[in-house]
């Protein structure tokens, strides 16, 4: 998967900046439906509606991606300290 459009889009745009799920899933070209999937896997945030649309904001997006990697790197050193207890 490619995520330089939205690596783009998310470094040069602004917090209150808005994507749509169409948008968002032809940054990460996708088909809206495969982001709904990921929203349903927690991969992406949940949207909210306008005007008929499902939305989110880049600080959404941002945060979410922050939490996510956050909790991997812990997982890593976790695994991390259990390889080397076991090793030892």
């Amino acid at each position: 998967m490619n995520f330089t459009p939205l690596n783009e889009w998310l470094s040069t745009a602004t917090l209150d900046n808005i994507v749509t799920e169409r948008h968002l899933a032809n940054l990460l070209g996708k088909h809206p439906v495969s982001v709904k999937r990921a929203v349903g896997r927690g991969e992406l945030p949940r949207p909210v509606r306008m005007f008929g649309e499902n939305c989110w904001t880049a600080q959404v997006l941002r945060e979410h991606l922050a939490k996510r990697l956050d909790a991997a790197r812990r997982e890593a050193e976790k695994t991390e300290r259990r390889i080397s207890s076991l090793a030892s």
